[in-house]
């Protein structure tokens, strides 16, 4: 890890920060460790809802995560905080914000986002988990992949197409019977020429 040279004598106006597993790691190897199966990982991750504190740095996770597609408007993240139309959950790994859920007042999954860095290891699970969605609506840029596999591994099955909207698939938990499991409505975006 790379460290700015300090004066002797002179201390730094921040603390210096824990190491990350990944930072330890040799190139070769996988950079950020998987929830399920790495205690330290594991033991660095903190999966909460929201506080008001919290606006400054999920505005900028969705600014610099979502160049493209910015899929929250402005002031939105603040109005979500504040009223109790909306519950957000954030995904902190050593502290860094790494990932968010939110979902309605009707317990809705209507966005869930991951750090490109730091995909595959099992956050968005934790946070569909923690957020205990009764169903979701989850808006995915078709450029990061196909989502229906990450659903599917959930338990989740295809219902089909809106007539409204051609391009949202409709993921539906394998059985009616079961309550606890939620459904999910997968946007996709056209492939772009």
């Amino acid at each position: 890890m790379n460290q700015l040279p300090v004066e002797a004598g002179v201390q730094p106006a921040w603390p210096a920060a824990a190491p990350l597993p990944a930072d330890s790691a040799a190139p070769s190897e996988k950079a950020v460790g998987d929830v399920q199966r790495d205690p330290e990982v594991r033991a660095a991750l903190e999966i909460r809802p929201a506080l008001a504190g919290d606006v400054v740095p999920l505005e900028f996770f969705f600014d610099t995560t979502l160049r493209r597609d910015y899929f929250l408007r402005r002031g939105q993240l603040r109005e979500m905080l504040r009223g109790g139309r909306h519950r957000v959950w954030v995904a902190e790994l050593a502290g860094v914000l790494v990932g968010v859920a939110i979902t309605s007042a009707r317990a809705r999954l209507v966005n869930l986002l991951v750090h490109p860095a730091c995909r595959g290891i099992g956050l968005a699970r934790a946070l569909v988990r923690a957020a205990a969605p009764v169903d979701a609506r989850v808006k995915i840029d078709g450029s990061d992949g196909d989502p229906r596999g990450f659903f599917r591994a959930l338990g989740f099955v295809s219902a089909g197409t809106t007539a409204r909207k051609p391009n949202i698939e409709l993921m539906a938990a394998p059985s009616a019977t079961n309550a606890d499991t939620p459904t999910v409505l997968a946007t996709t975006r056209k492939e772009q020429p």
